[in-house]
């Protein structure tokens, strides 16, 4: 992870409790799951804060396509030419198509304006991910983009009572893919410190027959549905 990112995260470390954002071990794992895993292109979070998770996911999705553009553009040269990053980067711009649809990209939804919105752009410019990252301003789950069709990965992490309704709203737009076994992959937060108020939603995944789900019990606890089939 780029030595920046990581002095600000670090700094956010700070504002953890006033606005309830995930713990560093909670975002290495979520940044090393979106690494290690290459179906994960497109996601959506469900709130946003001050966007510290946002940074720990979109930092991976950086990193991802980076070094898929420096494959291609290695590949796109004579071997005889020795790869320079300038090289690489004219060639990855000139290999992009301008209108292409949007991948290693992540949607994020917060409902707050006045303070929490404006801190998270405020951040994201500062890890340097904006390019990365739609921030969205309204109330989920009626915000939720209507593109792209399917995410790769889900991660929820706001209003505990309303998770039942993200649910019903995500569930059409998560998938299987036969061909190569994996599928959407669902992420709830606080799956331990918050069982209590999450209880009507833990009921519903239960009756989930196309998703396998287990819980992780690192930090808060992080409920983790996969679909598989």
């Amino acid at each position: 992870m780029d030595q920046k990112i990581k002095s600000l995260l670090d700094s956010l470390d700070y504002t953890r409790s006033e606005f309830w954002n995930i713990s560093k071990e909670t975002g290495l794992f979520l940044n090393k799951l979106i690494r290690a895993t290459p179906s994960i292109k497109t996601i959506l979070e469900i709130g946003t804060s001050n966007g510290v998770s946002a940074i720990y996911m979109a930092e991976a999705l950086k990193a991802k396509k980076e070094e898929l553009l420096e494959i291609k553009s290695k590949n796109f040269l004579p071997k005889n030419i020795p790869l320079s990053k300038e090289t690489i980067a004219v060639k990855s711009r000139v290999s992009q198509k301008p209108n292409s649809k949007k991948t290693f990209h992540l949607y994020t939804i917060e409902s707050h304006k006045k303070l929490r919105y404006k801190l998270a752009t405020e951040n994201f410019k500062k890890a340097g991910l904006t390019q990365y990252i739609t921030q969205i301003l309204g109330h989920a789950p009626e915000v939720i983009p209507k593109n792209p069709k399917y995410f790769d990965l889900i991660f929820l992490d706001a209003t505990k009572y309303e998770h039942t309704d993200y649910l019903k709203a995500i569930l059409p737009r998560t998938y299987f893919n036969s061909r190569t076994s994996k599928g959407s992959i669902i992420i709830t937060d606080n799956a331990i410190s918050h069982k209590k108020k999450l209880k009507p939603y833990f009921k519903e995944v239960k009756k989930l027959k196309k998703f396998k789900t287990h819980l992780i019990k690192i930090s808060s606890g992080l409920l983790v549905s996969e679909r598989v089939e």
